[in-house]
């Protein structure tokens, strides 16, 4: 090492020896009670603090709910049945306007869509590829 570093670290540590020795006993007492309290695991200091964490967490929940609850959009009354409005279900219980649905042939729609195809083919440049 250099011996100017030496003198530095060597004026330094007696600086240091110089303030401990000056610190009263009643300072010192102090500080090892908190460095004895610090050094110990966190359960044994602060017993209850998981459950505040539940509880908060819990709470801040429970506040969540009634926020979306009162923020969501109010839902239309039923309308009623009067003598001057028209019937919304035709004779058969179907509506008037109502069209058979088909979950097999709409899956099959997408699956023979030729566009969908060349949609993807076109659009091969987009995808980075993995080959050097």
């Amino acid at each position: 090492m250099n011996t100017s570093d030496d003198r530095f670290d060597n004026a330094m540590r007696d600086l240091h020896a110089q303030a401990v020795s000056q610190v009263s006993s009643a300072t010192r007492a102090r500080l090892r009670v908190a460095r004895h309290a610090a050094a110990r695991p966190t359960g044994e200091r602060e017993p209850r603090r998981g459950f505040t964490w539940v509880l908060g967490s819990g709470l801040a929940a429970v506040f969540a709910v009634a926020i979306g609850l009162q923020l969501r959009p109010a839902q239309a009354p039923a309308p009623t049945a009067s003598a001057s409005a028209p019937p919304l279900v035709a004779t058969t219980g179907t509506p008037a306007n109502a069209t058979p649905f088909d979950a097999d042939t709409a899956i099959a729609a997408l699956d023979e869509n030729p566009d969908l195809y060349l949609w993807l083919a076109s659009n091969d440049d987009a995808v980075p590829s993995m080959e050097p």
